[in-house]
């Protein structure tokens, strides 16, 4: 092994042909070009930014009508016209002198409320979408059935039987279990997590009116079962 005298050590000689000042010398002054690196992470970044500000903008819009709609003033034929339209009437509150829950009778009735369709008697509680112009303790009049039914007769509507009504009550204004939204897009790192909780209101069902009772005549004595003659069981045997 040679003496570390004899090692040549081995230093960039500057080129006396280039002159570079020394304010420019540097580790990098020897690439004369940038390089420019293309990837498609930028593009996706761009797209989930476009994405969340729609999907901010919908939201907000939402949001705005909603609170328009909350803050509308409505003059009472809106109202009627509007509650018609779904499929209720408002009566107003309900006093301690009224006497609107009737005995259970063997009578059903399919109401229409909103895009919803019910089966409902007496002493019946519902569950519908949020109504409006209504509070709790109000009475109303779910004037679209659809169908009439008893023991002795059924009544069908074509589509609605305009002289039929079903009477309810307003017992309270609550949500609904809470729904988990999940949204994903595969290979886009997408992925986003929201909740909701539907508004509804509960009826309870108080007069089915618009179909005849009729009672069944027992003549006083109770109905018995058939009995079969043992006799002529063994004959056919």
């Amino acid at each position: 092994m040679p003496p570390l005298s004899a090692v040549e050590v081995l230093t960039r000689k500057p080129n006396p042909a280039i002159t570079i000042p020394n304010s420019e010398l540097s580790w990098f002054s020897f690439w004369s070009h940038s390089r420019h690196f293309s990837s498609s992470k930028s593009e996706d970044s761009e797209t989930e930014v476009e994405v969340e500000m729609e999907e901010a903008s919908d939201v907000e819009a939402e949001n705005d009508n909603a609170a328009s709609d909350l803050g509308r003033d409505y003059s009472p034929e809106e109202k009627e016209a509007e509650a018609a339209a779904i499929g209720y009437k408002v009566l107003g509150p309900l006093q301690r002198s009224d006497r609107v829950f009737k005995d259970y009778e063997p009578v059903f009735a399919v109401v229409q409320i909103g895009s919803h369709q019910f089966k409902v008697s007496n002493g019946d509680s519902i569950f519908t979408e949020r109504l409006k112009f209504c509070e709790v303790n109000d009475k109303l009049i779910l004037n679209k059935v659809l169908l009439l039914g008893s023991p002795t007769q059924t009544i069908i509507g074509r589509p609605i039987l305009p002289d039929a009504a079903v009477r309810a009550v307003v017992e309270e204004h609550a949500l609904d279990a809470k729904l988990i939204i999940f949204k994903k897009k595969r290979r886009k790192n997408y992925r986003r997590t929201k909740g909701h909780r539907q508004e509804l209101t509960k009826l309870r069902i108080t007069y089915v009116q618009g179909i005849e009772k009729q009672e069944i005549k027992t003549d006083g004595k109770p109905l018995k079962a058939a009995v079969k003659n043992p006799e002529k069981i063994a004959a056919a045997v």
